[in-house]
């Protein structure tokens, strides 16, 4: 059924010819087209086929097994990590006097690693001055101080002693002028006497075999501290490494006495200085690359090893 409106033989209206440059246009943008998603799924396919390669290209300088697919820090020492086709050594070590190893100093300072010895005025919780003490055949009391708290006491100090088997007894003491006794590298003895100043009779001492606390009158003090994360031991002692420029570190013994470790400090007594500059992060890291180092630049004898004596044993506590 032909529509009303229209006729059968009406002629229609003719299309406009499409040329044959319009056609070479449309062919020739097809082909950029596909040359460019051929280009795209290349480049996509190399990085894919890549990312084994990509996988570790930078390495820790002090730990050549800490490996990074893109700049970051060593988790064991938070120094920067170096492209891997750099030689992990370079840069630590100089063979030219004078001049400083770029490298370290740039990670020294990014990560913070050295921090400086310094002058704390203890605050009241931490000005405690107790020991352990024990009553000898003799009547006399021992008691172990910190070294550094002893350096602080009068010589005829006046305590209390309390006693462990009778918690809320305590007696009247004051230290007497023997010389102090060292007890470990931190720590001496130092001993007591029943105070008897006060007219009490004598029959109220504490008896011998006694142990308890002897407690002080807790004072002011301003002392020299180093980072308690610095403190490296070894049979002679406590050492830390101190920085002596250019990347480079010595080590340094020390004397310590108390150590805060929940406020991340140390007393020190001897071996450093106000200002001076010490490692306190991965020191114990640094430490072993440091004699790894000393050992392959001056590697031990044929059989010196075996002729070493052994390392001298402690005894069991």
């Amino acid at each position: 059924m032909v529509d009303s409106h229209e006729r059968p033989d009406a002629p229609r209206p003719e299309r406009p010819p499409v040329s044959p440059s319009s056609i070479l246009v449309l062919r020739v943008a097809v082909l950029l087209v596909a040359a460019g998603a051929l280009v795209a799924a290349a480049i996509i396919g190399l990085g894919g086929s890549r990312g084994g390669e990509t996988a570790a290209l930078y390495a820790c300088p002090m730990h050549p097994e800490v490996r990074g697919p893109a700049p970051g820090e060593c988790p064991i020492c938070r120094m920067a990590l170096e492209p891997i086709g750099r030689d992990p050594t370079a840069g630590r070590h100089t063979d030219m006097p004078g001049v400083p190893d770029i490298t370290a100093v740039d990670n020294i300072r990014k990560h913070r690693i050295v921090d400086f010895v310094r002058s704390r005025s203890l605050l009241p919780p931490l000005r405690e001055l107790r020991g352990p003490a024990s009553v000898g055949d003799d009547g006399a009391i021992t008691a172990t101080f910190y070294n550094d708290q002893i350096q602080a006491l009068n010589a005829d100090e006046p305590g209390t002693l309390a006693l462990a088997r009778a918690p809320g007894t305590t007696f009247a003491v004051r230290r007497t002028g023997d010389a102090a006794e060292a007890w470990d590298g931190a720590t001496s003895r130092i001993r007591f006497r029943p105070d008897t100043r006060d007219g009490k009779s004598l029959a109220r001492a504490p008896a011998a075999g006694d142990v308890g606390w002897i407690e002080l009158a807790p004072r002011a003090r301003t002392v020299l501290t180093v980072a308690a994360s610095a403190l490296l031991q070894s049979p002679e002692g406590p050492y830390v490494l101190a920085w002596v420029g250019g990347g480079r570190f010595d080590k340094r013994p020390i004397a310590i006495g108390e150590t805060f470790l929940k406020n991340g400090f140390a007393v020190v007594l001897d071996g450093l200085k106000l200002h001076d500059r010490v490692v306190s992060r991965a020191a114990f890291f640094l430490d072993a690359d440091r004699r790894l180092g000393a050992l392959a630049a001056h590697p031990p004898a044929s059989g010196e090893a075996e002729r070493a004596p052994a390392e001298p044993q402690q005894d069991a506590p």
